[in-house]
């Protein structure tokens, strides 16, 4: 009997985390936050300017969101690839996406490094401290979305919204973005409704698409990738000691509740109208 006992547990434990699963969340974190950072760079998302303060400070926040984003989808990529037990929260593949992230201080120390020496003033530890800061965050979401699937696809979809919106905006105003808030042309203000128009657009597609699960799942789903990008302000923001010229912290948090409001309603009133036609 207690050999079963021994033999039953043994499965169990092996059927939470498979093999080779934390070196698939090490190598997973540790792309993810390579490739996001040359990405960034290549676009101008870290180029650490000295000439505007708010842009580098601005571009600091946005590290400690790539930082997380890298951690937690890291740790993501073993569930996905049946690794581990959707059931439980893995802190082995956690902290293996988290040493990966790590390959990001390097080549953001170097970036911040190159732009001193064209006038930027931006410290290394700070960008460091940064990247630290993400994976932390990075740990938690991933936490989170391993355990529950609406966090696990509100994050995903939420990094992939963060990121067009970034890249679109250095398209079309050749100057480093603000987090999540795209700019309108109207300066500050413009940004802070374009934060709030992202948020809506994105509970509206998200409820409204994902007809598979209930209402309250689909507000979770919206309000994830929002929650990041403000859990990086909240978070990020008293590290750096210089002065912002406009707070991107109000709009941020209203981010949240936004696309979660808009989500509802949009996946009510796209539940009803399948309804009418079923």
């Amino acid at each position: 009997m207690g050999d079963e006992d021994e033999q039953d547990t043994g499965a169990a434990s092996a059927g939470r985390r498979r093999p080779g699963a934390a070196l698939v969340a090490l190598a997973a974190g540790g792309v993810l936050g390579v490739v996001q950072t040359l990405v960034a760079q290549r676009f101008g998302l870290l180029s650490f300017e000295g000439g505007r303060t708010g842009w580098w400070v601005a571009q600091l926040v946005a590290l400690s969101w790539l930082s997380a984003v890298s951690v937690a989808l890291g740790a993501l990529v073993p569930r996905r690839a049946g690794r581990t037990d959707p059931r439980w929260a893995d802190p082995f593949t956690l902290g293996a996406a988290a040493f990966g992230g790590l390959l990001a201080v390097p080549l953001a120390s170097s970036s911040a490094a190159w732009a001193a020496i064209y006038g930027g003033a931006v410290p290394t530890s700070q960008v460091v401290g940064h990247v630290l800061v993400g994976i932390v965050l990075g740990v938690a979401a991933g936490a989170a979305a391993q355990r529950y699937r609406p966090v696990a696809v509100g994050l995903v979809a939420g990094a992939v919204v963060a990121w067009v919106t970034a890249v679109v905006s250095v398209v079309v105003d050749a100057a480093p973005p603000v987090l999540g808030h795209p700019d309108l042309g109207l300066g500050a203000t413009g940004r802070q409704v374009g934060a709030l128009l992202v948020a809506a657009v994105f509970g509206i597609v998200l409820g409204g698409a994902w007809s598979s699960v209930r209402l309250d799942a689909r507000a979770v789903a919206a309000s994830v990738g929002p929650g990041l990008v403000a859990a990086a302000y909240l978070v990020g923001l008293p590290l750096t000691d210089a002065d912002w010229p406009w707070s991107p912290v109000p709009t941020a948090l209203l981010a949240v509740p936004c696309a979660a409001l808009f989500a509802v309603v949009a996946g009510w009133f796209g539940d009803r109208l399948r309804r009418r036609h079923d």
